[in-house]
């Protein structure tokens, strides 16, 4: 099972979410031509490494949100958490029956 950090929901299992894909920025649609277009809708990198990946919490708020993570170990980096937009740190699962914020 794959714990994954929404920012609006905390940890939640990956069966809640939807991965939508490695995150990149769209081209200029005034400017660009039909490789660059075809390039942002089809290519994507897939390294084994660390990624940006654009998530979306269907089972919960129903939010888009971007999270780091390690595509060899599922390791989530700098994860968005409740009240940390920005994020805080490597996420570590809570240990069961421990309040959330306190890890052991």
């Amino acid at each position: 099972m794959l714990l994954v950090p929404c920012p609006n929901c905390g940890p939640r299992n990956q069966s809640d979410l939807r991965l939508v894909g490695e995150s990149i920025s769209r081209p200029d649609p005034n400017t660009a031509s039909r490789e660059e277009w075809g390039a942002y809708l089809y290519l994507r990198e897939n390294v084994a490494d660390w990624q940006t990946e654009t998530w979306y919490c269907r089972a919960g708020c129903r939010t888009y949100f971007k999270a780091e993570r390690n595509t060899a170990t599922n390791e989530f980096r700098n994860p968005p958490m409740p009240g940390d937009k920005v994020g805080s740190g490597t996420y570590i699962t809570p240990s069961v029956g421990q309040p959330q914020g306190e890890q052991s």
